[in-house]
């Protein structure tokens, strides 16, 4: 049974995968993720179902649609392949059971959100608020956490994100035109005037009512660090400091280090501080 368990959670993983593809391409594009089914986006001819098997069409079809030979970028299967071995890794850490359905959830989630963000610079209402209102949910049932913890780590997310934004809108007004909007958002320079976007914000309230408090306080520690680092090496590399970096993926990043070791990087801060 742990071995069929294993590969029922490899592929559930795989098919949201393909999922979270759709989603990321259609919403953002204003179009149903119900009707039409999966089609080619240059020929627009429907994609058979054998055409559509997670991972495995796209290597089978070297990459190209079956009528019009247009290339598909290997994105879709990578996307596959990640949400798969996510979901397995789930399985593996937590065993079957509510806990780990949980986090695979909160893992697609995530997923999407990056895709999103990395994309379209935009993080779905769908995602963060759908996606707190399920974490809340969870932490409703045995083993799945506990509500009023979660509901004050999404409120305390929440508000830390939006005390941000808020302060950077105001630094950021003695400065005007300081940020630039990144290539082809011209006309939302605007929206990129408060150092945090409004996705940000909510999804830091998804990410608190799936984690806790402890947990969350890791996750965005190790978001605002990787977010650093790699904004620093970007910085080397020749892009401007005036052209601002999706913070999604990075808050995506802190949250799946936390699921795995929020918890013992809190104690071990508790023991240091305590030590000190």
């Amino acid at each position: 049974m742990y071995y069929i368990y294993a590969v029922a959670y490899l592929l559930v993983g795989a098919s949201a995968g393909s999922f979270l593809n759709v989603v990321a391409w259609r919403i953002p594009r204003g179009e149903s993720i119900v009707s039409p089914g999966s089609r080619c986006t240059s020929c627009g001819s429907p994609i058979k179902w054998y055409d559509n098997v997670p991972v495995l069409s796209w290597f089978l079809l070297g990459g190209k649609c079956r009528n019009c030979r247009a290339h598909f970028s290997i994105r879709y299967a990578m996307v596959e392949l990640a949400a798969g071995l996510i979901f397995l890794i789930m399985f593996l850490h937590f065993g079957p059971g509510i806990e780990s359905i949980k986090y695979c959830a909160f893992s697609a989630l995530l997923l999407c959100a990056t895709l999103t963000d990395l994309d379209h610079w935009l993080i779905l209402d769908s995602v963060s608020i759908g996606g707190t209102v399920l974490g809340l949910a969870f932490s409703l049932l045995p083993n799945g956490g506990s509500f009023i913890p979660a509901l004050l780590a999404a409120a305390g997310g929440f508000l830390l994100f939006l005390i941000i934004r808020l302060a950077s809108i105001q630094v950021l007004r003695r400065k005007p035109g300081y940020t630039l909007a990144p290539e082809g958002h011209e006309d939302e320079a605007d929206e990129f005037q408060g150092g945090m976007g409004w996705g940000d914000v909510k999804l830091a309230a998804m990410i608190g009512a799936f984690l806790g408090p402890s947990s969350t306080a890791v996750a965005f520690f190790a978001a605002f660090l990787t977010g650093a680092v790699i904004g620093t090496i970007v910085m080397i590399a020749g892009r401007s400091r005036r052209i601002p970096v999706p913070f999604g993926p990075f808050m995506a990043l802190g949250a799946i280090i936390s699921v795995f070791a929020g918890e013992g990087i809190w104690a071990f801060y508790l023991r240091v501080g305590l030590n000190l």
